[in-house]
């Protein structure tokens, strides 16, 4: 489904991602794993159309290299940024109304909210809060139902399990694993390696920009360098 070919990018002046050679098949969760500044998340804001880039992005066949955000987004691409940017002083609902803005004129464009909220039923009790006053798990859920509202192909996550309470954690794979048994291919960026390998197929290790290592995610978590770097044991 996706696949880069000698990627490199640069943000805020700095050499951020290096040749990067690497594919996606569809229906597979894949997961990016790198220490802080290895570009990760550079990575894909640059297959998001929001970071200038050298090198070949194809998606299906196609060539989508320096195409504009929002038209990669229409074409299935999806991206859960880090830190989620909601609009924080709007309802829960006009937040996933909002998501579904690329299919305005499609009378079906609302009836991805039914998934949504058997996703994350909290979301169904708290349409009317804004969105600001959630807590951090809420937000987290509220940003990927926002965008599955675009009904995307490819859904790529930016730590999604950041600032959350341990107990809503599970709740977030949980959800991510069901998000793919529907069909949804995921890339996933993640902090919490052992939980992110637990339901991945496949993992690409980043340092300094450059992939230094890929296999199975069982291939990956069983590797003493990956152990000890990122797992602490």
């Amino acid at each position: 489904m996706l696949q880069l070919e000698s990627l490199s990018a640069s943000y805020r002046g700095l050499k951020a991602l290096q040749g990067i050679s690497l594919t996606v098949n569809a229906g597979e969760i894949v997961t990016v794993v790198g220490a802080n500044g290895a570009g990760k998340s550079t990575l894909l804001k640059s297959i998001a159309g929001q970071v200038a880039i050298e090198g070949a992005i194809r998606f299906d066949g196609e060539d989508i290299s320096g195409l504009a955000s929002h038209k990669i987004a229409r074409l299935g691409i999806n991206l859960v940024p880090e830190g989620r940017r909601l609009f924080p002083r709007l309802t829960v609902n006009d937040n996933l109304r909002l998501g579904a803005y690329a299919k305005r004129g499609d009378p079906d464009r609302f009836k991805p909210l039914d998934l949504v909220f058997d996703l994350f039923p909290r979301l169904g009790e708290r349409l009317k809060q804004r969105a600001g006053t959630l807590s951090g798990g809420e937000q987290q859920m509220l940003a990927i139902g926002r965008a599955l509202m675009t009904q995307p192909r490819l859904l790529m996550l930016d730590e999604p399990s950041q600032g959350i309470m341990p107990r809503l954690v599970d709740d977030i794979f949980a959800a991510v694993v069901r998000i793919r048994a529907l069909g949804v291919t995921i890339l996933l960026v993640e902090q919490r390696l052992s939980e992110a390998l637990s339901i991945a197929d496949r993992a690409y290790v980043l340092q300094t920009g450059r992939v230094v290592m890929s296999g199975t995610a069982a291939e990956i978590a069983a590797d003493e360098s990956v152990r000890k770097a990122y797992l602490g044991v």
